[in-house]
């Protein structure tokens, strides 16, 4: 038996576009400001822990922008 109910991709509201893009833009500023306090106060730590400072902070920059970036993609489309 056949169901009538198809799998077609519904179009995104404007509203939610709109909230995807802005959720990435914030994401990927975070990302941008997270490099630079990095940058900034690295030179102040000792090397066993700038290290591993640097480490973790690269790891959350690379979630914060990849993410942005996704977000940003997923706002753009329309279906």
């Amino acid at each position: 038996m056949p169901s009538e109910h198809h799998d077609q991709p519904t179009a995104n509201s404007a509203a939610s576009r709109a909230a995807w893009i802005t959720g990435g833009v914030v994401l990927v500023v975070l990302g941008v400001v997270l490099i630079r306090l990095t940058q900034v106060y690295a030179d102040d730590m000792s090397q066993d822990i700038r290290f591993i400072a640097t480490l973790g902070m690269r790891a959350v920059t690379f979630l914060l922008i990849g993410g942005g970036a996704w977000c940003l993609v997923r706002g753009r489309k329309r279906t």
